[in-house]
């Protein structure tokens, strides 16, 4: 996944996003041994479920057959899918007994697809976002439960507003489910919907720095 991800953007920018994903890790871990759970911000996935006695898989694919058999087994409600970079496939999303939905890191009606914080710095958008909505076959395209929107300003980089959805998209996800619930929803569908954006080719990273935009900067790796 790498190697195509190198030949498609080039070798610094997938650089850059390796080194920042190895220092996020290594700062959570560091919040884990050193910081009272109180006051921490981040957590590891497996260390909530095993602490809520919650049951996980950890996966490559997942619409695989061990994939859905292990979500078959736990008879869900919902399918929540929160930043997937993959496409769930018709069969995995008829599994839960009252719907699919999903957090998404952007505006659906502007920007589907992935790495919503780089079209967004390259487009020179004003907003950007998170979105809670149904899911469908279509991907980033059913009707919307919650959505919020921030500004993006000239001095964000990609981790700024990677960081800034991530949280907005994570408070939105709980007061979607508890309204879900509550029975509380009603969805709202939008005719035209955004772009489907794909990954970023080296010639869209060549542009990305020809605007002066970067992908993190010294003062958001003290902010982890």
């Amino acid at each position: 996944k790498m190697r195509n991800f190198m030949k498609r953007a080039g070798w610094f920018f997938s650089l850059t996003n390796i080194i920042t994903t190895i220092w996020q890790k290594a700062a959570i871990k560091f919040a884990k041994w050193f910081i009272p759970n109180k006051t921490r911000e981040h957590f590891e996935f497996r260390e909530l479920a095993k602490k809520n006695k919650i049951p996980y898989l950890k996966i490559d694919n997942i619409n695989s057959k061990k994939s859905k058999k292990f979500i078959k087994k736990l008879r869900p409600d919902y399918l929540v899918s929160c930043f997937l970079l993959q496409i769930i496939d018709k069969e995995m999303l008829k599994i839960p007994r009252k719907g699919s939905i999903n957090a998404h890191p952007s505006l659906i009606q502007k920007h589907r697809g992935t790495f919503t914080s780089f079209w967004a710095l390259l487009k020179n958008w004003k907003k950007s976002g998170a979105t809670v909505h149904f899911m469908n076959e279509k991907p980033d395209s059913g009707k919307i439960i919650l959505q919020r929107h921030f500004f993006v300003y000239p001095s964000d980089t990609i981790y700024c507003i990677n960081k800034r959805s991530a949280k907005l998209g994570a408070n939105l996800l709980v007061k979607a489910l508890i309204k879900l619930k509550n029975q509380q929803i009603r969805g709202i569908f939008y005719k035209k919907i955004g772009k489907m954006f794909a990954m970023p080719t080296a010639k869209d990273v060549e542009t990305f720095y020809k605007k002066g935009k970067s992908l993190i900067k010294t003062r958001d790796f003290f902010e982890m």
